[in-house]
């Protein structure tokens, strides 16, 4: 445990890991500041999931993505700066106007355009619009509703593709639910009644009938994903006492992670429309 050692700072940045950042060559321009978002609460994985996922994406310059759930916009950045497409993007926390000045700050105002959207509603798009709809750290969030998830789809061209990665379990628990350590928080909402496995996104994803699934798997630095982001945090904050109390709760899930199931961790999918 955390507080089972005298020199705090020691014990965590010992026991907790980073991502070799050798293994995202898309992200070598990037600082860590960027990849997380500059401290304003990217999920864990920051850009290096959207990496990931930007691998599996066959995107072409010029092409048109509908980015669901963007948060501060880094992911649409992204999208715009690594793979030159176009992208739309929307969040039900984040007002356009904000996005708007983030994208013109960063000179990509003509490649990005932020909009107020609910994924829920009624979409103002065409039928098969979009040649790729990206979906990080999003879908469960609405709950895994098979409504919303249609809802996307109809504005996918044909043959188009699903981007789908987030946090998850690595499977689903059994009679007894989640072990009473994820119950621990800050009193932060971590969301864990809404996280589920790959193999449940994959059924989840075949259930609306639209698509085919290309892939939907774990990743092998899944875990390694939240433990990076944590030690990002540390840096942040100066590995002050006030932090580690507040960390404590997280750290702690991640080391029983290690060894226990279901543990967190990460999974991306990638969906072709019929």
């Amino acid at each position: 445990m955390i507080h089972a050692r005298t020199n705090a700072r020691w014990s965590t940045t010992d026991l907790l890991r980073r991502l070799d950042r050798r293994d995202y060559p898309e992200l070598d321009r990037y600082s860590w500041e960027e990849i997380y978002g500059h401290g304003d609460n990217m999920a864990p994985g920051g850009l290096y999931l959207a990496a990931k996922m930007a691998r599996s994406s066959r995107l072409k310059s010029d092409e048109l993505v509908l980015d669901v759930g963007c948060g501060k916009g880094d992911s649409s950045l992204f999208l715009a700066q690594h793979l030159g497409a176009r992208v739309v993007c929307f969040d039900l926390w984040t007002p356009a106007s904000f996005l708007s000045r983030k994208v013109a700050d960063r000179g990509y105002r003509s490649q990005v355009l932020p909009l107020d959207l609910d994924a829920t509603k009624r979409l103002p798009f065409p039928d098969d619009y979009f040649d790729a709809v990206f979906c990080m750290q999003t879908l469960h969030s609405f709950g895994a509703d098979v409504a919303v998830l249609r809802n996307l789809l109809r504005h996918l061209k044909p043959g188009g593709r699903l981007l789908v990665g987030g946090t998850c379990f690595s499977q689903e628990p059994d009679e007894k639910g989640l072990p009473q350590i994820y119950s621990r928080t800050d009193g932060w909402d971590a969301e864990y009644g809404n996280y589920h496995s790959p193999s449940w996104w994959r059924k989840q994803f075949l259930s609306t009938g639209l698509v085919e699934v290309v892939e939907c798997s774990r990743l092998e630095d899944g875990l390694i994903m939240w433990e990076d982001e944590v030690l990002h945090h540390g840096d942040r904050a100066g590995w002050t006492a006030e932090w580690h109390r507040k960390a404590q709760w997280l750290v702690e899930q991640l080391l029983f992670s290690r060894d226990h199931s279901p543990s967190l961790t990460h999974y991306i999918a990638t969906l072709e429309k019929k």
